[in-house]
């Protein structure tokens, strides 16, 4: 990558959130650092839309899109004693550290060009075609947190006998708010709701 290139790469990387910011607004996005996101009854969307140069010194701009039920998030602040983020603003659900990333439909990178509309309208279709079904068909298409969405969902379906054969031979899991892991959180609100 040449010195201009390196240039033009830092410039666009700091006028990308302007950019975002003044193209969301005709889909009424909402935007919080540097995620996207668009709330629709109980579904949570979000879009990560970012640039970087690879080894082939040429830069490319990757979005990804996901989907969560609102209630996933309720659930695991729940477990770990953090009830007192659901009146937080909508906005810590897309770049809160105690948030379980949503199912991922659609991700993609090319190298930049006029990019950011196509991904903007992309995002948009899918919010307005999206239900909680595309969550559950598409809860394994990424591996960041999926241990973390099964284990939740299955609680969240009343089956708890499920969750613990789940996560049988699984560690801790990823979150730890104190002494409370989540998975050990998840293990003791499943057997207690089993014994009741």
């Amino acid at each position: 990558m040449t010195k201009e290139e390196r240039q033009k790469y830092k410039e666009l990387t700091k006028a990308l959130p302007k950019i975002l910011k003044d193209k969301i607004k005709k889909y009424k996005f909402k935007k919080k650092d540097f995620m996207i996101w668009y709330n629709k009854k109980e579904l949570f969307f979000d879009l990560l839309i970012d640039v970087k140069v690879k080894s082939d010194d040429k830069c490319y701009c990757t979005a990804v899109e996901t989907i969560k039920p609102l209630w996933l998030d309720d659930l695991l602040w729940d477990l770990l004693k953090m009830e007192t983020n659901k009146k937080e603003p909508l906005s810590l659900r897309t770049i809160g550290a105690f948030t379980v990333s949503g199912s991922e439909l659609f991700k993609n990178e090319t190298e930049l060009k006029e990019i950011i509309d196509n991904y903007l309208e992309h995002f948009y279709k899918t919010v307005q075609s999206s239900s909680i079904c595309d969550f559950y068909n598409n809860l394994e298409n990424s591996i960041y947190h999926v241990e973390l969405r099964k284990a939740l969902s299955l609680i969240y379906e009343h089956k708890c006998q499920d969750a613990l054969d789940y996560l049988k031979d699984k560690d801790e899991g990823i979150f730890k708010n104190g002494n409370v892991s989540i998975n050990n959180a998840i293990r003791e609100y499943c057997i207690n709701q089993l014994s009741n």
